[in-house]
């Protein structure tokens, strides 16, 4: 029998051949075809798990594998239970028992999966919104962002707002509250920091309501017309935990339809002409 032993398996070679041939007896000449070769090599886990023993027999295909874990035996009786094994493994195979295969090695831990990102988003905002027109009003107010992922980057996004403002003037002051909603396609790139740009169609109703100034003559009226046009938005994102991110977002648009309200005929409140909306929201990922 020829015995081979790893490199890994040096430091107790002589101690291993030892005991080995105190079982089997003498090693035969290296070029003996008929001797039986032992293959002994560390364990997947390393020398400190145990070995792994193959036995190939002379003019037969098949090798057989045995594994010896030694890993709660003490070191100096490592060698004698290798020579042991050896001469096991040898009689097992002459006999062409089945060998228990040496265990598998250990596998890392996968991952965790990494988290899928949500469908369904919701933004609270708070917005201050600016038009261009003589007299423009300058609303601010609160509203509520749907969001939809349609593709990786592609999203729908639904607005509802409800904003105010009040305009002094000589005879008194004119109150605004409007409603309003605006459908519209986002576009969004980046990760922990994202970006935006979307369009959208604004379409809303405005309260417009007269109040005269203490013991003046004058009588307030109110009016509510239709406001809208279209939009484009630039918006910035901050993700500050899995589900919660910040945003500021730049809105700017026409009014296709707008409406003013007249102080003694000279234009006071007007939602019209040109807007911008800058808004800062906190998104939660639903």
């Amino acid at each position: 029998m020829q015995i081979e032993l790893a490199p890994c398996l040096e430091p107790e070679r002589d101690a291993i051949l030892h005991a080995a041939r105190v079982e089997l007896g003498p090693e035969p000449p290296g070029d003996d075809v008929t001797a039986i070769a032992v293959r002994v090599a560390c364990a997947p886990d390393g020398g400190e798990a145990g070995v792994v023993l193959e036995v190939r027999l002379p003019g037969n295909p098949r090798r057989y594998r045995y594994a010896l874990d030694w890993r709660h035996q003490p070191e100096d009786a490592r060698p004698r239970l290798v020579g042991l094994a050896i001469a096991e493994a040898v009689e097992a195979s002459q006999i062409e028992l089945v060998a228990v295969p040496e265990p598998a090695p250990a596998l890392a831990s996968p991952p965790p999966p990494a988290r899928a990102r949500a469908s369904w988003e919701l933004e609270v905002v708070a917005d201050r919104r600016s038009f261009s027109a003589r007299a423009g009003l300058e609303l601010v107010g609160l509203g509520l962002r749907p969001m939809v992922r349609l593709s990786a980057h592609l999203h729908a996004t639904g607005a509802l707002f409800v904003e105010t403002a009040t305009a002094l003037t000589p005879s008194g002051a004119i109150r605004a509250v409007a409603f309003s909603a605006a459908p519209g396609v986002v576009y969004r790139i980046g990760d922990r920091v994202q970006g935006e740009l979307g369009v959208a169609a604004l379409l809303g109703l405005v309260r417009l309501r007269g109040e005269a100034l203490p013991g003046n003559s004058l009588v307030g009226t109110s009016q509510v017309r239709l406001w809208g046009g279209p939009a484009a938005s630039l918006a910035i994102g901050l993700q500050l935990g899995p589900a919660v991110a910040a945003t500021a977002r730049l809105e700017l648009g026409i009014a296709a339809a707008g409406v003013t309200a007249r102080d003694l005929g000279t234009p006071a409140a007007a939602i019209d002409g040109a807007w911008a909306s800058l808004g800062l929201g906190v998104t939660i990922a639903l």
